[in-house]
């Protein structure tokens, strides 16, 4: 054998026990079954977890696979390669489906988190015009109705301040459609009230007429708290792709969006423990 060879032949060797390592941390470390236990028995450790789970890996690597494959990365997929059976087989292809749609969800996840940062910087998207136009309902019930008559005002010169006389029209136009949005969204919040509702009617008379006077008397620092909630259900609503005339492809197939290298792997080492 050549000296090129024998360097190969290490390499391989070599980067074969880095992934063989690698392996055997991700299976220690995660909730995976080692043995069965007693009742009031000691947890196992970690070195006699390594000590059996190792001792799996070199004696039946399709038993290993079976157990822990959830927790193997995809980078460590290629120590098993020389191992070929079926079994061997359809856990690798298992690893490699079950990675690539968990890596897939945390770049979407991600990138939509990118999106929503820089809307929130550019605020346009997350302003109170645009989120009153996506849930008006929601608006009315969380800000509007507790703002005073010369909130109100300030509001509707606020939101409307760039609205030219050219472009009334199709304002109106927008405006109807929030109108017939705002209908549909109360007549669904009320349809989903009445199932929950388990009282009498005379108890939940009593109780919308305490909500009306609730709603005359709410103090600044309730309508400040009122204001995070609704913003940071609209933030929730996009990041879980129910903004409905968004364009999540803009964002979703985007990597413009995306953050470091660095925190895929950190990410993948987290799921990677709690599957």
């Amino acid at each position: 054998m050549s000296e090129m060879e024998i360097e190969m032949t290490d390499d391989i060797s070599g980067e074969l026990s880095q992934m063989k390592e690698s392996i055997l941390i991700s299976v220690v470390e995660s909730n995976g079954f080692f043995r069965s236990q007693q009742v009031g028995e000691p947890d196992l450790t970690l070195a006699e977890k390594r000590d059996i789970a190792s001792k799996l890996l070199d004696q039946n690597v399709p038993l290993f696979l079976e157990r822990y494959w959830k927790y193997i990365k995809l980078k460590d997929v290629g120590y098993f390669e020389s191992f070929k059976s079926y079994e061997v087989d359809f856990y690798l292809s298992e690893i490699r489906k079950f990675r690539d749609d968990r890596l897939n969800s945390i770049q979407i996840k991600n990138r939509r988190y990118g999106a929503l940062k820089k809307m929130i910087q550019e605020g346009s998207y997350f302003s109170d015009a645009e989120m009153k136009k996506r849930n008006p309902y929601l608006y009315h019930q969380m800000i509007f109705q507790h703002l005073t008559e010369n909130e109100r005002i300030a509001a509707y010169k606020e939101q409307h301040k760039d609205e030219k006389f050219s472009s009334f029209l199709l304002g109106q136009m927008e405006r109807n459609v929030e109108n017939t949005l705002f209908e549909e969204q109360k007549n669904e919040n009320e349809a989903i009230k009445e199932e929950e509702d388990d009282d009498d009617e005379e108890s939940s008379e009593e109780s919308e007429l305490e909500d009306e006077e609730k709603s005359k008397f709410v103090s600044a620092s309730e309508k400040v708290r009122l204001r995070e909630e609704f913003t940071n259900l609209m933030y929730e609503k996009f990041l879980s792709g129910k903004d409905s005339q968004f364009d999540y492809g803009s964002v979703d197939q985007n990597a413009e969006y995306d953050p470091p290298e660095k925190y895929y792997d950190d990410e993948e080492k987290y799921f990677s423990n709690e599957s």
